[in-house]
Formats: structure tokens, C-alpha cells, sequence
């Protein structure tokens, strides 16, 4: 199912906030988005007949990639896209300036940081009260991975 990624541009932010707004609880802003084209790295996942499943937001610091979004729109959940899209965005990263990618995960996301650690990443501490909730806020877990 999963095809490719390719880089977002303009055309692709509608699609992105339709999926942002079905995945996350607190979700991003078409302003949010748009200023991540600006000073990120961002990615549309695509199947096979170049339709949307979702998107990876990254932003370049020095020899660093933080990852600052990722999310595969719900009727492709559970099939292995964020997995293959997220091995794809490695790979295109290994052996450039990057040496890091780093990334935070709500405590409560077991699914993801399942799927982070099954992909080599380390945990590396705690960010107390980091992520927004409808009702509270919630931890981070830090992780990174060597490039």
C-alpha cells in the first residue's frame, strides 16, 4: 500500500489538515503547517495511486533532524505505513550532515513508541508535561536515533 514519499508543497495542506485533525488530539493549524514548509523538512506519504496516507514533518537543526509531526490518516492505520514510511525517511537521511533524529511521543503512545523502538530508536528521558490534552497535560518520552 504504502508507494513512496515525496516532498510536501503548498497544494498538499488541505489533504494534510483533514488527516491532522481525524489523528490528533490537540492538532496543528494550517499556520502551523505552513511555516513548517518554511523551516522543515516535510514529507507526503503516498500509495500506490499517489494518494494521500499522511505525512512526516521534520525540522533541520544543524547536524540534527527533530521529528515534529507524523501521522497516517485513520482508514490506512494498522497496516504498516508509518513503518515503511518512517524506514523510507530514515534512509534518505543516512550518510548526509544529519547524524541525529530526534523526537518526542506521548507517554500514553504505546503504538508509537512501539513502533520507534522497533526501528532502533533509544529512549532518552522524560519531558514532564510537554503535550496538550483536551483535559490535562501529559509527559514526553525523548528518543533519538543514530543515523
Amino acid at each position: 500500500m504504502f508507494e513512496c514519499l515525496r516532498l510536501m508543497d503548498e497544494s498538499d495542506l488541505d489533504a494534510v489538515v483533514l488527516i491532522e485533525q481525524r489523528v490528533h488530539l490537540v492538532p496543528w493549524s494550517k499556520k502551523g503547517f505552513d511555516q513548517a514548509l518554511l523551516d522543515g523538512v516535510s514529507f507526503m506519504i503516498l500509495g500506490e495511486s499517489e494518494a494521500a496516507l499522511g505525512y512526516i514533518v521534520a525540522l533541520p537543526v544543524l547536524d540534527e533532524l527533530h521529528l515534529l509531526n507524523i501521522a497516517v490518516d485513520e482508514p490506512f492505520q494498522g497496516q504498516g505505513i508509518a513503518q515503511a514510511a518512517m524506514q523510507a525517511f530514515i534512509t534518505r537521511f543516512v550518510d548526509t550532515v544529519y547524524q541525529t533524529l530526534l523526537l518526542e511521543v506521548r507517554e500514553s503512545n504505546q503504538v508509537a513508541r512501539h513502533l520507534y523502538q522497533k526501528l532502533g530508536f533509544q529512549q532518552d528521558g522524560i519531558r514532564k508535561k510537554y503535550y496538550l490534552t483536551p483535559t490535562r497535560r501529559e509527559d514526553a518520552v525523548l528518543m533519538s536515533l543514530k543515523l
